[in-house]
């Protein structure tokens, strides 16, 4: 079907308002037997015509699963296609639903059928939210920090060079391997990389021009031997080093960027704003 419902209804209203089935046609480019049709009243005008065997489940159940589908998506905890065939099976079975097929099952031809129908939806590769900020990340918590920030932002008349964002940030270096030539048919395929690896934590702030203040290097170590072993030359002018047995920002650390970074770069106008995570260092 190459056009939509919404222009082959305005196609009937306007041959049942005197226009000729031929200019219907062309004007919202729906065939013209199909308008026919509709106007003898042979097919529904708001339904569209299906060729083949009807779908299993009827449609307006079908409906209704793509549309918890894509709401248990949106929510953070989407469903895998395996998931689905098995709890539309468990839903077919608890509920009896008559489907057009005996001892019906739901596999694969029905879940290219659902795409085919519902192209909206696919098979996604989904990134990693903690339980934690999928508690936070909703409509009702966003919103009302957006308005708060707004609120806080006119009533101070905060200037974009006066609000700061800072966060911390990890960096591991252990390498990746590079791809390598390996036989055809191997089903793993390794590259050895060195048992110990270093890493360092960043805090970083910039405010609402694009300023950035000197960052906070946080080397792993128990002694302020573990910052010898960096090259703390080439780093940013102003930048503040130290370090920590696991490498991690803590609160002793985190008053230290406020006293030795923070206060030092943000000038003199006050009042100021500074924008950070709810992490337990800040």
């Amino acid at each position: 079907m190459n056009y939509k419902l919404e222009d082959l209804e305005k196609a009937v209203e306007a041959v049942q308002a005197g226009e000729s089935i031929r200019q219907a046609s062309k004007q919202y480019g729906i065939p013209r037997s199909t308008i026919g049709d509709r106007i003898s009243g042979r097919f529904d005008v708001k339904k569209p015509v299906t060729h083949g065997r009807p779908p299993a489940i009827p449609l307006e159940i079908e409906n209704k699963i793509v549309q918890s589908i894509k709401m248990a998506a949106r929510m953070g905890v989407g469903l895998s296609r395996k998931q689905i065939l098995l709890r539309t099976n468990i839903l077919c079975r608890r509920t009896k639903i008559q489907t057009n097929y005996q001892n019906f099952t739901a596999g694969k031809d029905w879940w290219e059928g659902v795409k085919r129908r519902h192209p909206e939806i696919a098979v996604r590769k989904p990134e990693r939210l903690s339980s934690v900020r999928a508690r936070m990340l909703n409509e009702t918590v966003v919103s009302k920090y957006f308005e708060d920030l707004a609120k806080l932002v006119s009533d101070f008349k905060f200037q974009y060079c006066t609000i700061w964002n800072c966060d911390e940030t990890g960096f591991n270096f252990e390498h990746s391997p590079v791809k390598i030539v390996a036989e055809k048919g191997i089903k793993s395929v390794v590259s050895k990389t060195s048992q110990k690896s270093s890493n360092l934590t960043v805090m970083a702030c910039i405010n609402g021009e694009g300023s950035a203040m000197p960052p906070l290097i946080i080397t792993k170590g128990k002694t302020v031997k573990s910052i010898h072993g960096y090259k703390t030359s080439d780093a940013p002018d102003g930048t503040v080093w130290t370090f920590q047995d696991k490498g991690w920002i803590t609160d002793d650390i985190g008053e230290k960027w406020f006293d030795e970074v923070f206060l030092k770069y943000c000038g003199p106008t006050r009042p100021q704003l500074l924008i950070f995570d709810g992490h337990s260092s800040q």
